[in-house]
């Protein structure tokens, strides 16, 4: 089983302003090293009909609507977040890798930011207007019993993670002792700043 690689804790914030991902800088080089061969004009090839270097395309896959890809803002609705994160998804990307946490903690900021392809220069603050009830990305957490847990990550408290039920949105405590070492190192690198 392929466990995926973490992600950011999706702490929503109303308000960023300077030090905000750069989609020139941050994105285009992840998407270049791990899209590009499927989904690019360059290439010829718009595997799934979707094209990541030529903009004006792009930008239609991003909206805040129930059939956009990428909902700025709200990472945990974004269909384009969940296919990398989760590689249990039956339209993982990229098929046969996973990306690092640097870059997932790269894409869902830059969703969260509201998946601008403007750099932010810190004059104009960029709103993110994401509910509340946003969870964060469903991730694997696999036991020492080798059961998996389905929940995305919300904190390290002490000893425990704190896991969001993606049935209910209940925080529930796990033991980092009753994971596998996999997922603590999933547990630890979620929660590093």
């Amino acid at each position: 089983m392929i466990l995926p690689r973490p992600t950011l804790p999706l702490l929503f914030l109303t308000v960023l302003t300077a030090g905000a991902v750069d989609f020139k800088k941050d994105i285009e080089p992840i998407l270049e090293k791990n899209c590009y061969e499927c989904h690019s004009e360059k290439n010829k090839k718009r595997k799934g009909g979707f094209v990541f270097d030529e903009l004006e395309t792009f930008k239609l896959d991003i909206a805040d609507n129930d059939v956009a890809q990428i909902r700025p803002g709200k990472p945990a609705e974004s269909h384009f977040l969940e296919v990398i994160v989760n590689p249990d998804h039956d339209r993982h990307m990229p098929p046969d890798d996973q990306l690092s946490s640097g870059d997932i903690k790269k894409l869902t900021e830059w969703i969260t930011e509201g998946a601008s392809f403007e750099k932010n220069d810190g004059t104009k603050p960029m709103v993110a207007a994401a509910p509340k009830k946003d969870l964060p990305p469903i991730m694997s957490w696999t036991n020492l019993e080798g059961k998996t847990i389905r929940a995305g990550f919300v904190r390290l408290d002490g000893e425990n993670v704190v896991l969001r039920m993606p049935a209910n949105g209940a925080e529930v405590p796990y033991p980092l002792a009753k994971l596998s070492p996999e997922s603590v190192k999933q547990a630890q690198e979620s929660g590093a700043p």
